[in-house]
């Protein structure tokens, strides 16, 4: 009797481990992009030069095998339909490699939305960046090529697990010969650091061949720092208009911003060879907290799990920096700010300095993908034409970052393109039109794409997932709580 007993109880938690497993496990995936494929008879975009080539590409083994100029007859699959590069998101972000594992759908989402290469700018805990690659690498799950600063140079008390602590120009030269050393890709300088330590960051990334980017540290304006790839626009508003150390009046704080200031900081970026990483939309996006039971139901913030959307962003218990933000704030803060930036993104782009698109996703309502076209979006609207908004999104992108690779339609070449059933290179609007993704020559149909999406949602909507991932997601926000406010 008693071993009945201990068989049925076994029997009983098998069962409940296998439903447990299956719950946090994501989808099988039982679509195969295709090796050897032709498009035949497409419109290829140049962004360089800003016109089209009527070709047809032969691929085999993911890679161009022949190129031919279109000879119009019978009509094909993507007969008339119009091949950009693909787009990068130069300031992006995965989630920690943890047991909701949710770095496959993140990548999915990236690539699903035409992102076919990522530049993450730093790695929350170490995790993230060596799982995705070997995952995508491996064929276990779908993404984008991936480019990462790795851990955050920063001085002080670390906001992250992942950082390297420097106190000294000495340290910081030595940071970056270990992240070279590492494998990054480029370096993120991040914040309390001085003068001289990020002069010696660029100083060696320069000589070691490798870009930095970063914040403009609380208390150092915008000239001081002279950082090569200022991100979001930070010490642009004087240090003393701020009212706090929190990223939300470091990018919102910008009504003592005038129009001298504005123009000073357009002569000091092409003097000094800036470039700038604006992350537009984490700003634009933080206006939906105005009716944050609306911004819920947002069609890009429904492809987020449920704990995203009613813990990670909820306004009172969520990120700690965006907690209990006033209306009266978003009106005439975060939108004066705004329309500050547009303009001045205006005048950069006139005077010919380099401009970059990047979300800065798992920002409130920041979803992945799907803010790199907002973005997009919102060059546009600052009144920068269509056109150069592809090519920053494209060709200057992925020279950013080496990888002219990934654009060159040459024979031997395995390149990212993104086809299109109406040609957006003049109606962004018409980037919902997307039909196939090309990514390192792999050709991925998007109704493909999508299809695991919704897969990926199912698993998400699962009780014990949801229940697991809001008890997850209330503990991380405890800890960052405890840790730091900003």
């Amino acid at each position: 009797m008693k071993q009945k007993i201990i068989i049925t109880f076994l029997c009983v938690l098998s069962g409940l481990i296998l439903i447990f497993w299956r719950s946090l496990s994501y989808p099988v995936i039982g679509i195969h992009p295709k090796e050897d494929f032709v498009l035949d008879q497409i419109r290829v975009f140049n962004p360089d030069r800003k016109n089209f080539s009527n070709l047809s590409l032969e691929f085999r083994n993911g890679r161009i095998f022949k190129i031919r100029k279109v000879h119009y007859g019978s009509s094909s699959e993507f007969s008339g339909m119009t091949a950009t590069p693909g787009i990068v998101d130069m300031h992006a972000h995965l989630p920690p490699h943890n047991l909701l594992d949710l770095i496959p759908y993140f990548s999915l989402l990236y690539l699903s939305h035409g992102v076919t290469s990522v530049r993450i700018a730093g790695d929350i805990d170490g995790t993230a960046v060596p799982y995705a690659r070997k995952g995508i690498e491996d064929g276990d799950f779908f993404g984008p090529r991936i480019f990462s600063c790795d851990a955050f140079v920063t001085s002080g008390i670390p906001r992250w697990k992942n950082s390297i602590l420097v106190n000294s120009p000495e340290e910081a030269s030595e940071a970056v010969r270990a992240l070279k050393k590492k494998g990054a890709d480029c370096i993120k300088s991040y914040e309390n650091l001085n003068v001289p330590i990020i002069r010696a960051l660029v100083e060696t990334a320069n000589k070691e061949g490798l870009p930095v980017i970063g914040h403009v540290p609380y208390g150092m304006t915008y000239e001081e720092s002279k950082i090569p790839d200022v991100q979001h626009f930070f010490g642009i508003p004087r240090p003393a208009s701020l009212k706090r150390d929190n990223v939300l009046n470091r990018g919102s704080d910008w009504n003592e911003v005038n129009e001298k200031l504005l123009n000073d900081i357009v002569k000091h970026s092409v003097k000094n060879k800036i470039a700038n990483t604006p992350t537009l939309v984490a700003s634009e996006r933080i206006l939906l907290f105005s009716d944050y039971e609306a911004a819920k139901e947002d069609s890009a913030v429904a492809l987020m799990p449920r704990f995203y959307r009613e813990v990670v962003w909820n306004p009172e218990i969520g990120i700690p920096a965006y907690r209990s933000i006033e209306k009266e704030y978003l009106q005439n803060h975060v939108q004066t700010a705004i329309l500050k930036k547009k303009s001045l993104l205006l005048k950069l782009f006139r005077a010919g300095a380099a401009l970059y698109l990047g979300s800065d996703a798992q920002q409130p309502f920041v979803v992945p993908g799907a803010s790199l076209h907002q973005e997009m979006r919102l060059f546009q609207e600052a009144g920068i034409p269509s056109y150069d908004v592809w090519r920053m999104a494209t060709v200057d992108a992925n020279r950013a970052i080496r990888n002219e690779t990934s654009f060159s339609i040459q024979e031997g070449a395995s390149p990212d393109l993104l086809i299109f059933q109406e040609d957006p290179t003049n109606d962004l609007t018409k980037i919902s039109s997307l039909y196939a993704v090309v990514s390192q020559g792999k050709l991925y149909l998007k109704k493909d794409l999508d299809f695991l999406v919704q897969e990926f949602r199912g698993q998400q909507s699962k009780f014990i997932f949801e229940q697991l991932s809001l008890f997850l997601g209330k503990l991380a926000l405890e800890k960052q709580t405890k840790e730091f406010k900003h």
